[in-house]
């Protein structure tokens, strides 16, 4: 009777931490990506900047695919810079 307990208790406690964590590390996983050019297409609905602001902000980085929250954090990051 002891052995039928402890499984019910085991059970009971990895269920729910297991099930939490594949959720929340899959929704990270699925942001899809897009090519510059497409980004640079609809700059103004996405990230409410001009396409001029993409070409700055991935300047070096024009043949890499991006995700529009990966867009998103380096326009933020490109419009605070200071202007040396």
């Amino acid at each position: 009777m002891a052995n039928a307990s402890k499984k019910s208790v085991t059970a009971k406690t990895s269920d729910t931490p297991i099930h939490e964590e594949t959720e929340q590390s899959s929704s990270k996983a699925v942001q899809p990506q897009y090519p510059l050019n497409e980004l640079l297409q609809h700059a103004d609905e996405l990230f409410g900047v001009k396409a001029e602001v993409l070409h700055g902000v991935f300047y070096d980085d024009s043949d890499k695919l991006f995700s529009v929250e990966e867009a998103t954090q380096k326009i933020q990051q490109f419009m605070k810079a200071k202007v040396k």
